[in-house]
Order: structure tokens, then sequence, then C-alpha cells
């Protein structure tokens, strides 16, 4: 198993994090998903390819919010029920 991200070992629960704070994909899946399932960091890099998550470039770094992925989650269950 991977090891938690620092920040994320500070703070573990979602609650502590504001929607629209900048996380690493290593960070965000560790934060959501801490088994690693459903969704990895290379499961975010793959959406974010995609164009399904949206994400902002600082130093070479891609980094995503919580607000984000939610609003990639919600137009997932959206399509789904379609």
């Amino acid at each position: 198993m991977k090891p938690i991200p620092r920040r994320v070992a500070a703070r573990p629960s979602v609650k502590d994090w504001s929607p629209t704070e900048v996380l690493s994909y290593e960070e965000a899946a560790a934060l959501l998903w801490p088994s690693g399932k459903p969704l990895s960091a290379s499961s975010l890099r793959t959406a974010q390819k995609a164009g399904l998550l949206d994400t902002i470039l600082v130093a070479r770094k891609r980094l995503t919010t919580l607000a984000t992925i939610e609003a990639m989650l919600e137009t997932a269950r959206q399509k789904a029920r379609e």
C-alpha cells in the first residue's frame, strides 16, 4: 500500500478540507478513497486527459479540488441515468 501523503495524514477527514483547496492527484485519491478503490491518482490523471476533470497547472504540477472532483462525479451520474 502506498504511503499516505503528509497533508492528508495531518487532516484525514474530508470535512477538514475546503472544497476549493488545491490537491495533488495523490492527495485527492488518498483523501477520498483511502483504500485505492474505486479511483486512484492514476484514474484522476486519466479523467483529466479525457477532459472529464478540470485541473490547474502550477509549476508543471497538475492540481485539482474536491469541488471539481464532485462535479466530475455528478456529470458521470447524470450520464448514467440517461
